[in-house]
């Protein structure tokens, strides 16, 4: 039985070699064929007639693929696969590369938290990026993900007290089914949330190209701490890059939702003869 175990298929991976032979012909297709637009995982799978999550698997090297599949990633851009092009991993080597995985899936510096974050799959990918060579993802694991994930960081307000800030970047959707978007808080000394922004009301759904986003939020003198990061609720994928973090003036208007500190102090309209406002997206 132990042999059995040493011996059951474990998959090949690229080797360094073939892996970057791989991404410079693939580079070259999105050059020549996509003004230089890079390939989704979608595109990339109706190339090469592999499911999405081999193809991911191939390109990160994150577990072993049959060597059909890496025969058919080669051949979609023109390619043969050599020997040289992959390696079958010895047990020592799946287990070093096993905790190098967990060691690196999230980015230096973030952590990843949320109602269900182990229905999520988060990491760096080679393979998508709206500037530079990597962006981070968020994936949901399955069909039937529920609750959030989120990549986030979060640091002391010290620094920030008093001024307006403004969270940005670019994030790119796949199939989402609920809901994603990116997010800040600001908390103070009891925990109390003091500003909040999640896009709820302004969720990004389906599958979306690179467009950039931004939450802006004020820092009370009272506060704490912040938050702030990637949200991605249900099933599908987000990804995110360039995220800029900087002061900006009182010119560009706050996007937090309600608090308790900007609740209305008394009931309102009990008689229901105010006129209607338009109702907000979330509503």
């Amino acid at each position: 039985m132990p042999q059995q175990r040493l011996t059951r298929k474990r998959g090949i991976v690229l080797t360094n070699i073939g892996l970057q032979k791989l991404q410079t012909a693939k580079r070259k297709a999105e050059i020549w064929e996509n003004d230089g637009d890079r390939d989704t995982l979608e595109e990339l799978s109706r190339r090469s007639g592999l499911a999405p999550i081999t193809v991911a698997k191939a390109l990160n090297r994150e577990a072993g693929v049959d060597k059909q599949s890496l025969i058919r990633c080669f051949s979609a851009f023109g390619l043969s696969l050599m020997e040289e092009d992959f390696t079958k991993p010895s047990d020592r080597s799946i287990q070093a590369n096993a905790a190098t995985d967990l060691q690196h899936a999230v980015p230096q510096g973030w952590h990843v938290a949320g109602s269900r974050p182990h229905d999520y799959d988060i990491r760096l990918d080679s393979t998508v990026a709206y500037c530079g060579s990597t962006s981070a993802l968020m994936q949901s694991k399955s069909s039937q993900a529920d609750g959030f994930g989120t990549l986030m960081q979060i640091f002391k307000a010290d620094s920030y007290r008093g001024q307006r800030l403004q969270l940005s970047g670019h994030l790119k959707t796949e199939a989402v089914e609920t809901w994603a978007g990116l997010w800040m808080r600001v908390d103070g000394a009891n925990n109390e949330i003091l500003s909040f922004d999640n896009m709820q009301n302004r969720s990004i759904t389906g599958t979306t190209e690179w467009t950039q986003y931004a939450v802006v939020l004020d820092v009370p003198v009272a506060s704490d701490r912040i938050a702030l990061g990637v949200l991605l609720a249900g099933p599908g994928r987000v990804w995110c890059d360039q995220l800029q973090f900087k002061s900006v003036g009182l010119e560009v208007p706050t996007t937090g939702l309600a608090t308790d500190s900007q609740f209305p102090t008394e009931p309102v309209n009990l008689d229901f003869e105010l006129p209607v406002e338009n109702p907000s997206p979330d509503a």
